[in-house]
């Protein structure tokens, strides 16, 4: 686990973790008017959520009629910054980094479902901690997930913030780089606190990681206003988005699991403008960290 750091600092290294994940393969083959070059954002090691992404990687192809080449940077804002470098052509991005990427101007986006009325994220300590509450944070340490991350950083961050928590002051944080490792640092005592999506509460159990007596949930953030978005770098032809926007979200919805990981079983947005990200900036501001910083 990695020490926290600032996010300009971290946004540094993400800048360059993307640049590295995609190959020059990759940047040679986006050139290519038959190929698209599809990322997705980091999520955990579990195979079943892999195989769950190729089939989206696969569906991409089948909604455009072109072949797909999947690509998985390493970091949430590594995959804005593929998109921003001509890296990538179509991405899925969490609610967070899409916010963060129109406002730069890095991606123009295609698709923004609307949030769920669920808490979006859970933090969770053991069983037998002291910690029965957000407020009782206060003097611990805290594993989230990457910078980059919507209900693994920004969501929660912005819960403790409105407990009064800092981060820095009232509880030190990491990032652990992923949902399974925060939970994992967690079980490995390395951590107090580890925050995640709330989705995935139930799959880490079922996965065996922990069972309901040996964690505590001390906490639940808001649901999020905005779900996750299709995105395109800038210059991707029209008949390449309009094909996303005709064919990809009915094919999501028809697939339950992939409709589960993304979060995409309700109403959504063709070619959002800004105000559709807005609320996410006002969380954000709440929790103390300033989009415009994150570059």
């Amino acid at each position: 686990m990695r020490a926290r750091v600032g996010i300009a600092v971290a946004l540094t290294a993400v800048a360059s973790l993307a640049l590295s994940s995609c190959s020059t393969e990759s940047e040679a083959s986006s050139a290519d008017s038959n190929q698209i070059i599809f990322a997705t954002p980091p999520g955990t090691d579990d195979v079943k959520e892999l195989a769950i992404m190729t089939d989206v990687a696969d569906m991409v192809g089948t909604a455009t009629g072109k072949t797909v080449k999947h690509e998985s940077p390493a970091d949430y804002l590594g995959v804005v910054e593929a998109v921003r470098n001509g890296f990538v052509d179509i991405a899925v991005l969490s609610p967070f980094s899409a916010a963060l990427a129109f406002k730069t101007g890095s991606v123009e986006p295609i698709l923004a479902w609307n949030g769920a009325p669920d808490p979006a994220s859970y933090c969770l300590a053991k069983s037998d901690s002291t910690i029965q509450s957000v407020t009782d944070i206060k003097g611990h340490q805290v594993a989230f997930v990457d910078p980059g991350s919507t209900t693994g950083y920004f969501m929660p961050k912005a819960m403790m913030a409105e407990a009064g928590l800092t981060d820095g002051t009232d509880y030190k944080s990491t990032f652990a780089g992923g949902h399974d490792s925060a939970v994992l640092a967690l079980m490995n005592g390395n951590v107090d606190v580890a925050c995640t999506a709330r989705q995935l509460y139930t799959s880490f159990i079922a996965g065996g990681m922990f069972t309901a007596d040996d964690v505590r949930i001390v906490g639940q953030s808001a649901p999020i206003p905005v779900g996750v978005s299709i995105v395109a770098r800038s210059g991707l032809d029209s008949e390449t988005r309009d094909a996303i926007k005709d064919n990809l979200p009915a094919m999501l919805s028809a697939n339950p699991e992939a409709s589960k990981i993304l979060g995409v079983g309700g109403t959504y947005t063709a070619d959002p403008d800004f105000s559709v990200y807005e609320p996410l900036v006002t969380i954000a501001e709440a929790a103390g960290v300033d989009l415009d910083n994150i570059r």
